[in-house]
């Protein structure tokens, strides 16, 4: 008998912590907008324009994302040349938190490889990477992204 009490005792508690568990809400952060609430791989389109360059090495400028996530901002990207390779952290300042991205350049061709290395804020778990091409004083990125 004191075993049968035990176990009821038991599988009420568990019944109960299952209903007050479900009843929360589960909803995704107000801070998200539509376009960023989403858990798979995504297409983005980030542009960028070269707005000045103090030393040839440090650029910033304005940059627009566009597709997965939709929002514009500044940046500030400092860049190493290796040969004709050109390797550019590409930070970039947006209303709900800021990406920072690894460009892998080549010279010759202006084509290159980029990588979301991390985020603050609404990006704070940002994931994703893609292809880019350097037309004149601008960066162009395609790729996939997912939080």
């Amino acid at each position: 008998m004191k075993r049968s009490i035990i176990s009821i005792s038991i599988i009420a508690t568990c019944m109960i912590s299952f209903f007050m568990m479900s009843s929360f809400n589960t909803a995704p952060s107000a801070t998200l907008s539509k376009a960023q609430n989403f858990n798979s791989a995504a297409s983005i389109l980030i542009t960028s324009s070269n707005t000045t360059t103090t030393d040839n090495v440090n650029y910033v400028g304005n940059v627009q994302l566009t597709g997965a996530i939709n929002a514009s901002g500044t940046y500030v990207m400092p860049t190493e040349v290796f040969g004709m390779a050109l390797h550019c952290t590409f930070i970039l300042t947006l209303p709900q938190g800021t990406i920072t991205i690894r460009m892998l350049c080549n010279m010759q061709t202006l084509n290159g490889r980029w990588t979301v290395l991390g985020g603050t804020g609404a990006y704070q778990n940002l994931r994703g990477g893609g292809s880019l091409f350097m037309p004149g004083a601008e960066e162009v990125l395609e790729g996939t992204v997912s939080l």
